[in-house]
């Protein structure tokens, strides 16, 4: 196959385990477009995000985001969208809000969360803390902190405040406790005018049925008149598993898990070994230039 488009998840897969995109995978991806293939960003992440990440990186891409709810091209002109409908939408947002659940909402005009969002997630480690002294949870909340005050967050006292025009596509629900976390997913797991995806280990994300990234990347490929059998995809998690089996080659990352990697055509390095870069390198042929 030749390879002409190639989608790339950012989490756990283009960036490393602290959020940056290294030198070697941002050349890979430089190497690929001047051999004239498109490589596009896929991601759960809201488009404005993704973008902040790619400039300070000095790429510039596609972008499919929420999960495959939006597409824009490489000059930021919206391609696709497919939101949720706004009723479905408030269902899943009122008993998040009755149960205590920390939430964010991909829209159109940015990413909305509750102002006590934080304090909910200190409440349920306080509750883990006092059965099960894991540092690591309070490491975990304090990364959360920094990511709440340091995004540019639409605050809100609750989802009743969101305006009736935005458009909504995606629901990010996020527990610690792994018992709560499995109510939620439980909750919402069997809905059918939804589909819920898990992108983490302490989440779940509720989209529109048709969503997903395997359907946004056949959609970009159609905008550009690429046979979907020309494309490659590579990522780590279960919301990666549409796109790794609809593209012509699926890659999983090392670190993913091993249900992930069974849906793959071929597994590459993890996400601190340049995994991206080396599944890019071998595609093209090429071996991977040494530092």
């Amino acid at each position: 196959m030749t390879v002409k488009l190639i989608a790339i998840d950012l989490d756990g897969t283009l960036l490393s385990a602290h959020t940056h995109i290294s030198e070697t995978n941002i050349q890979a991806v430089r190497t690929a477009q001047q051999e004239g293939i498109i490589v596009t960003i896929a991601t759960g992440r809201e488009h404005g995000n993704v973008r902040e990440i790619l400039q300070s990186s000095g790429l510039e891409t596609p972008v499919i985001s929420s999960n495959g709810s939006v597409i824009h091209d490489e000059q930021d002109q919206q391609l696709f969208t497919l939101p949720l409908e706004r009723q479905a939408a408030n269902e899943v947002l009122q008993w998040l809000e009755v149960n205590e659940y920390y939430y964010q909402v991909h829209s159109n005009r940015g990413i909305y969360t509750v102002n006590n969002s934080h304090q909910l997630l200190a409440m349920e480690v306080d509750r883990l803390l006092s059965t099960d002294p894991d540092p690591s949870l309070l490491k975990m909340l304090e990364a959360m902190q920094f990511h709440h005050e340091n995004t540019g967050f639409l605050r809100i006292s609750s989802y009743t405040e969101i305006p009736d025009q935005a458009d909504l596509y995606n629901v990010m629900a996020l527990s610690l406790d792994p018992e709560k976390l499995q109510v939620g997913r439980d909750k919402f797991s069997n809905r059918d005018d939804m589909t819920m995806v898990i992108s983490g280990s302490h989440n779940f994300e509720m989209e529109h049925k048709q969503a997903s990234k395997g359907f946004a990347l056949q959609r970009l490929a159609e905008h550009f008149n690429i046979a979907i059998e020309d494309t490659m995809a590579i990522g780590d998690n279960y919301n990666d598993v549409s796109m790794l089996q609809i593209a012509g080659k699926g890659v999983a990352m090392g670190n993913a898990d091993l249900e992930v990697q069974s849906y793959a055509d071929e597994v590459t390095k993890n996400n601190e070994e340049d995994g991206v870069a080396h599944a890019i390198y071998k595609a093209m042929g090429m071996t991977i230039p040494s530092v």
